[in-house]
């Protein structure tokens, strides 16, 4: 057998650019995975709820997981996310998100209320059981899913289905130490959330983080940071959490408020003035606009105090 794939660091999950006709807006899209890669990306995700994977038929779904995994080239690795209701549906999402370039993917409950956590278990181990040769991990997220695995659930599938080695989870740190715990560290867990609870995931034994692009320049000091593991370098971590915690909080109130407003944000970073939004939105205001421009302001000044090279 060969010896595991191990991932780790800070992965984003793209935004979703349109162009005026409404479709997928590949200019835009190749300026946002360059910025990745340039901020230190160690690797990208797609389809996420940043990537508007709710407002997508399959056949768009395709054709961005396609043109990301060709913009991103191989250079880094590449994660997607899997949302197709049924066993077979997400088998060969899966396989075409392979071919196109993807090194992992993670599985998303179908979104279907009344799965007993056996059967949910069941439907990731079959899922799993199909994909030989791709990493497989699992979304489980209490916060914004209506199906989600508990802690015992979790360890169960770790023990079921050892393919299964990497885990976003979004729930309570103190849930996510568990797991790891009583996992023996099987799954390579990627926080989210925008990163709130970053530092406690870390503290736990986490591999990374997979948020919006919105601070990444920042996220990936503090994960160098929190690798290099000195007392003065967990200090400096800690001190840029809390610079961007307020920021986090702000964009991730609602999926709504990070799609209008955290996408502004950070489109502005890739001078893009004016982002087409894909109905439903919700229209922004004056008074949030005025406050997204106060936040990426002082995310810039953040931003330029990090390019003193970390010292050894």
């Amino acid at each position: 057998m060969s010896e595991r794939l191990r991932y780790s660091g800070i992965y984003p999950v793209l935004y979703a650019f349109w162009d005026r006709d409404g479709r997928i807006d590949r200019e835009q899209m190749r300026l946002q995975v360059e910025h990745c890669i340039a901020a230190g990306a160690h690797g990208i995700a797609v389809l996420g709820l940043v990537t508007e994977v709710h407002k997508m038929d399959v056949n768009e779904r395709l054709e961005l997981v396609e043109l990301v995994g060709e913009l991103i080239g191989g250079r880094i690795p590449y994660a997607v996310t899997v949302g197709e209701p049924t066993v077979a549906g997400q088998i060969a999402f899966s396989r075409a998100a392979r071919a196109a370039g993807a090194d992992w993917v993670i599985l998303q409950p179908p979104s279907i209320k009344g799965f007993s956590e056996k059967q949910l278990i069941g439907f990731f181990g079959q899922v799993a059981d199909g994909l030989d040769g791709l990493g497989v991990g699992i979304q489980n997220n209490p916060v914004n899913l209506d199906v989600f695995l508990s802690v015992p659930g979790l360890v169960a599938l770790a023990r079921n289905h050892p393919n299964i080695t990497l885990l976003k989870g979004e729930g309570y740190s103190v849930d996510i130490a568990r797991v790891i715990e009583e996992t023996g560290g099987h799954f390579d867990v990627f926080g989210g959330h925008g990163g709130k609870e970053f530092p406690a995931l870390m503290r736990s034994g986490g591999a990374g983080l997979i948020p919006a692009p919105d601070c990444l320049p920042v996220q990936v000091r503090m994960f160098e940071l929190f690798r290099q593991n000195t007392p003065a370098a967990l200090a400096e971590a800690e001190r840029l959490h809390k610079e961007i915690l307020p920021l986090i909080v702000y964009m991730t109130h609602a999926v709504p408020t990070l799609l209008t407003y955290g996408k502004r944000l950070f489109a502005a970073k890739l001078g893009i003035l004016d982002p087409v939004d894909r109905s439903p939105a919700a229209e922004p205001t004056a008074f949030g606009l005025s406050e997204t421009k106060r936040f990426g302001e002082e995310l810039d000044i953040l931003e330029r105090s990090l390019r003193k090279p970390l010292a050894a």
